[in-house]
């Protein structure tokens, strides 16, 4: 039999039980809370977010890349959503943040709550980590449908491939040896964004070297 996986709220109670609201938080998404929130933020400038844009973050966690952009020369101009499915953690970010204008709200059914053709970029940071390849692939359906014409998705992933990532790989195995009840991690590799892409009709772009922890895809509708 499979080992029992940890659902994201149980982990989120297990963090809050044993550390402050602040470093339980900062946990939830990996740590590093501002330096990693600034990070990513360069990122998605880098990869053209201005102000005026529309940015959706998908799996916004407790508002890492939020907080940092709450900070940014462009945050009274720059529409956001962010969803997640942990509403403990949107309620973090949202408090976090202090942008009236920036909505929070929870995840439902792979769905991104926003119409058609609406956001100039959406991002995805440790999201199809945790996710079926078929359930990624339904995000990036979604993804696809509410992005502009010219607009550019930007997903992190562990690649499979990538030797730095075997280390969560050899964890996992451990862990699965031990029926230890952990969080599920995926694997992906750059193949599966290829064929997924063409059959969205997406552009895969070339990715520039960037680190964020995990491997960086980028996606344009044209």
């Amino acid at each position: 039999m499979p080992n029992a996986r940890l659902t994201y709220e149980e982990m989120m109670a297990g963090l809050l039980s044993k550390h402050d609201p602040d470093t339980a938080m900062s946990l939830a998404v990996g740590g590093d809370y501002e330096a990693m929130g600034e990070t990513l933020r360069q990122l998605l400038e880098s990869y053209g977010l201005r102000e005026n844009h529309y940015l959706i973050d998908v799996g916004c966690g407790s508002g890492r890349l939020a907080y940092a952009l709450s900070r940014s020369s462009y945050r009274e101009t720059l529409r956001y959503l962010g969803i997640d499915i942990v509403p403990a953690m949107l309620q973090y970010a949202a408090a976090k943040c202090q942008q009236p204008s920036w909505r929070f709200e929870p995840a439902a059914e792979l769905k991104i709550p926003e119409a058609d053709g609406c956001a100039d970029m959406l991002c995805f940071f440790s999201v199809f980590t945790h996710l079926m390849q078929e359930e990624s692939f339904l995000y990036l359906r979604e993804a696809a449908r509410v992005l502009k014409q010219g607009g550019v998705i930007v997903a992190s992933y562990l690649d499979i491939n990538e030797p730095r990532h075997w280390k969560t790989f050899t964890g996992n195995v451990a862990s699965a040896k031990t029926r230890q009840a952990k969080a599920m991690d995926i694997f992906l590799s750059p193949d599966f964004f290829a064929v997924w892409a063409r059959q969205l009709g997406l552009t895969l772009l070339d990715e520039p070297e960037r680190d964020c922890g995990q491997r960086v895809c980028l996606l344009q509708k044209r």
